[in-house]
Order: structure tokens, then C-alpha cells, then sequence
């Protein structure tokens, strides 16, 4: 078994519930407040739920938000083997929580986007480790780093990478860093918003009428995966994810839940998968086990939601798939 090492960032979150996101000039109140590690930690927390050994090789900063963070991993049993900073503290984050469970995030730069191109030349993955990269680093000064890692360890690699597109992939500039993660083949892994994202920023063609939903668009997503030349996953919400590998898409179903915060469960499911396949399990079983715990996750509040292996034994066993 191995290791999961994330080069993502991890910033604090303040968590607001909000009835919406209010309007230019609109005063609302929030129903509760919280400040919680959040962001990249949150994938690393389900790694640890999952029994698994986690490294953060993001950059840590100094001050109260890279304390808290420090703290946090510590007490996790997260190592941390990236570089720190000692002129800056971490970002954070404002994570509004609405009435319909969807969140919307602002957020505050911090040391975690400020890594020099040498920020990621101590990772050095064994062969059944997986090494997990974030969208987000690709819109920080840190993908410099991330390039100088992908030029590091071309392929056949003997580990396994996921790529998490994230929503502002869309915004990265650096298009040598775009192209070197299409020309390294990770696998890649976003959501039915996400996926028209990649298809346009990778100069691919994507259809108007596609809802993305449990009837959506599988020979898009095919499409898409063909074009990056990698293993493709799109996450459908309650629907589950398609999978496209070796020219064919397969459906993973989902489980129906009434969400509450939907607030870290793409983190969820991305830290059981690398989980999982750390372990060894394979890559459709794996995603169909990190489904569950997603689904599980959005019915609990806050961001760090991953349940344990037990309660997702419980829950599968008395819960249905969405066909």
C-alpha cells in the first residue's frame, strides 16, 4: 500500500450558512459562522477516514492561519514535507452556504500560492503511491512548480496522479503549464460543470444541448477524455460519475440524498479515491465506493465531512444506487 501525497494549497475557511448569496448592496445575516481548516486539508482528512497515509506537500506560511493549519494536520497525522514560508501567512477563504446547499467561495491568497518553481523538488512518489494535483495550483504562482514536477517525472511513471480540474481551470494563463499536464496524462477528474471548462481550454468543441445530467453527455465526456488522451471521471451530483477509459464510458451510479452543505464533498470523493487506489482497489470500484462517501458527506454540515468506512457500510447497506 502507499502514500497519498497532495500538492494542492490548504487555506482556512470562515463557513457562513446564508438563506443566499446576497445581491450588490443587499445586507443579510448568516444563521451560524464557523472557521475551520479547509481546502486542500479537507482531501487529506478523508485520506486519514480511509486508514490511509497522507503528506501535504503544499506550502505552509507563518502566522495565526498557517498555526491553525499546522495544528490541524498534527493532530490529523498529516505529514507535511512542502516548504514554508516565512514572509506571509496562509490564505483564506469565505465559504457561503445557502438555503439550497450550494456554496460560493471568496478567497484571499496567501503562502500556499506563492511557491518558488523548486516548492515541489522534495516529492519524490513510490510506485504505489498517488500523488494528487489541484486546478487551483494552476492559477497561482505556484505552477511554476507544478511544471517544473511534471518535466521531473515524464512518463511511464510508476505512481498514479489525479488531476482535479477545480472550476477556475478555465482561468489558468501559463499555456506551457496547460500543455504539460494534457502531454502528462493524469487522471482527470471534474465535475458535469467543469468538464465544458477543459473541452474549451483545450480547444475542443462542446455541445450546447448537453445537461451533463444521468441521461447527459457520455460521448462528450468520451470525447473529452479521447482528446486528453487520459482517463477521464465527471461527477453528476446524486447521479453518480461516468467514467471514460480505453474508449469506452461507463456509468458509476450515485446515491439520492436531501443534501445540507455540499461544502468539501468533491474533496470527499477525491480523498477516498486516492484512497483507494493506494490500496490497490480498482479504479471503477473505487469510485463507486467514493460516491457513496460523498453522498454521505453532503448530508452532514461543514467542510471536512467524510465519514468513516463504517458509515459508509452502513449507509450503502440501507441505501440505493440512483440507476
Amino acid at each position: 500500500m502507499g502514500n497519498v501525497i497532495s500538492l494542492g494549497q490548504i487555506v482556512v475557511d470562515t463557513t457562513l450558512r446564508v438563506p443566499n448569496v446576497p445581491v450588490a448592496g443587499e445586507d443579510i445575516f448568516a444563521s451560524s459562522s464557523s472557521q475551520l481548516v479547509g481546502g486542500g486539508y479537507n482531501l487529506l482528512h478523508a485520506v486519514r477516514q480511509m486508514g490511509q497515509q497522507a503528506c501535504f506537500a503544499g506550502l505552509l506560511g507563518t502566522g495565526p492561519n498557517a498555526a491553525l493549519i499546522r495544528k490541524t494536520l498534527k493532530d490529523e497525522g498529516i505529514k507535511h514535507i512542502g516548504a514554508t514560508r516565512l514572509d506571509c501567512d496562509n490564505g483564506f477563504s469565505i465559504a457561503l452556504t445557502d438555503n439550497q446547499a450550494e456554496r460560493t467561495f471568496i478567497s484571499v491568497r496567501g503562502a500556499e500560492a506563492e511557491g518558488d518553481p523548486e516548492a515541489f523538488d522534495q516529492v519524490d512518489p513510490e510506485p504505489a503511491d498517488v500523488v494528487y494535483l489541484s486546478g487551483y495550483t494552476l492559477v497561482h504562482r505556484t505552477a511554476q512548480a507544478l511544471l517544473r514536477f511534471l518535466q521531473s517525472h515524464p512518463g511511464p511513471r510508476r505512481f498514479t496522479t489525479i488531476f482535479d480540474a477545480s472550476p477556475v481551470f478555465g482561468q489558468a494563463e501559463d499555456k506551457a503549464v496547460v500543455r504539460a499536464l494534457v502531454g502528462y496524462s493524469p487522471i482527470w477528474s471534474c465535475n458535469l460543470r467543469e468538464a465544458p471548462i477543459i473541452a474549451r481550454k483545450i480547444g475542443m468543441e462542446w455541445p450546447d444541448d448537453t445537461d451533463g445530467g444521468e441521461d447527459g453527455a457520455p460521448e462528450a465526456y468520451l470525447r473529452l477524455s479521447q482528446a486528453l488522451g487520459s482517463t477521464l471521471i465527471v461527477h453528476v451530483g446524486p447521479h453518480g460519475a461516468w467514467l471514460c477509459q480505453d474508449d469506452q464510458v461507463r456509468h458509476i451510479p450515485g446515491f439520492p440524498v436531501t443534501p445540507v452543505d455540499t461544502n468539501g464533498a468533491g474533496d470527499c470523493h477525491a480523498g477516498v479515491l486516492c484512497a483507494l487506489l493506494s490500496k490497490g482497489v480498482p479504479l471503477s470500484d473505487a469510485i463507486s465506493y467514493a460516491n457513496a462517501a460523498a453522498a454521505l458527506s453532503v448530508t452532514k454540515t461543514g467542510p471536512a465531512t467524510c465519514p468513516t468506512p463504517q458509515e459508509i457500510q452502513d449507509f450503502t447497506n440501507t441505501n440505493t444506487t440512483c440507476a
